[in-house]
């Protein structure tokens, strides 16, 4: 059997999940409305920062594997052995290290940024930290602006590195209150794959692209590439770019990143000594998981994805799928006779923009994923998405 979790859990067999997230009795078979609204509420709640309220799905995905691992036709979607095979991801890598651990510094930071006024108090708390010889974040913030859903933008903050003049332009994932949550899942959910000729179809053809994702980008991107191009004039020594955020914000900033590439001089990219974009838990926004995207070979998209992190897998099918199988999986528990066998895992369209590199903290692996193996698993542990999760192993493992 495959290496899943074995940990004792404690779900009465009669119970399934209700649209509300609570347990409630259920006899049906095969996918029912209430399942899919809860696991795609789920997901949604997934992209959030922080850590995942409802812990009767936790749970339940969690029987759920281990019920897998003992299905003959699925058991290898669960089976994680595979990650002790990967390519070390880390030999040739060094040079990347500092900037993986600043981005995903920043991806966390800006969740904390989403109003002007924080944004304010976080530039008058550091002023006073330096006044006072306190030792500050390891990035300083120099700009931010919160979402506008008028606008079609998200939350974003740029960030400095003082020793090295490197700079972080940090998009925020999926709001977690009000209307912010609202407009956030609307964008999560338009998941429609647009054929896009956008990204320099004399390098690799046209691919397709999550709507959602795309249009912020294309929202936000003059606003992004002044002010990146504004702080940037007249830095000594030459600065990195980088484009980072985590889940949704990876996603938006996978796009900016290749408007950036593709909608700038010549002049104004060589402001910076390489330009890369890497995300942390990113949601599956592209059909080619690594499209060529700059001339200057040092220039880097790197995507980092923690052992069973649902969300770089969670397009609108898997999570389909995942209802159905978690609503006929509590049937059966609950006795319900006659239920159909479980499906086929569906095929994976989208996937996270970028070099795949697996996290596995328990193991110290670093690997690098090919998108087919990526597209064969059913990741489901939700605590492994928090962006605090990803500073944590981050941390640990470069």
């Amino acid at each position: 059997m495959g290496n899943t979790s074995s940990r004792s859990i404690s779900l009465s067999g009669s119970q399934s999940l209700g649209a509300s997230g609570q347990l409630s009795a259920s006899t049906q078979s095969g996918r029912a409305s209430q399942n899919f609204a809860a696991v795609t509420g789920i997901f949604l709640r997934a992209y959030e920062n922080g850590h995942i309220n409802l812990p009767e799905m936790k749970v339940a995905l969690e029987r759920l594997a281990i019920a897998l691992d003992n299905d003959p036709e699925l058991n290898s979607a669960v089976d994680l052995s595979f990650i002790n095979e990967l390519q070390d991801w880390k030999k040739g890598n060094e040079h990347m290290f500092p900037h993986v651990q600043l981005a995903v510094y920043c991806s966390k930071e800006v969740y904390h940024l989403r109003t002007m006024q924080a944004i304010i108090d976080r530039k008058e708390q550091a002023s006073d930290s330096q006044a006072k010889l306190v030792e500050a974040g390891p990035a300083e913030l120099l700009l931010g602006k919160e979402a506008s859903y008028l606008q079609n933008t998200k939350n974003w903050a740029l960030f400095k590195d003082a020793k090295s003049n490197n700079l972080y332009f940090s998009v925020r994932g999926t709001s977690t209150t009000g209307i912010a949550t609202v407009i956030d899942n609307l964008t999560n959910l338009d998941a429609e794959a647009k054929l896009t000729t956008n990204f320099s179809p004399e390098n690799q053809g046209m691919f397709k692209a999550h709507r959602g994702f795309l249009e912020v980008a294309e929202a936000m991107f003059l606003v992004t590439k002044a002010v990146i191009l504004k702080e940037a004039k007249g830095l000594n020594p030459q600065p990195t770019l980088v484009f980072c955020g985590h889940s949704a914000g990876g996603g938006t900033a996978f796009f900016l990143y290749h408007y950036f590439q593709i909608h700038t001089s010549l002049t104004e990219r060589n402001a910076f000594k390489d330009i890369h974009c890497i995300t942390f838990g990113s949601a599956a926004i592209a059909s080619i998981p690594n499209p060529v995207h700059s001339t200057r070979t040092e220039d880097r998209i790197l995507s980092f994805i923690n052992a069973n992190d649902p969300v770089p897998r969670a397009e609108l099918p898997y999570a389909d799928w995942l209802a159905e199988t978690l609503g006929k999986y509590l049937a059966i528990q609950g006795g319900s006779q006659n239920i159909p066998p479980y499906s086929a895992l569906p095929k994976q369209i989208l996937y996270p923009g970028g070099e795949l590199v697996l996290l596995d903290e328990g193991g110290e692996v670093v690997g690098k994923l090919e998108s087919d193996v990526l597209g064969a698993k059913a990741f489901h542990d939700l605590t492994a998405h928090d962006c605090a999760e990803y500073q944590r192993i981050v941390s640990s493992l470069l």
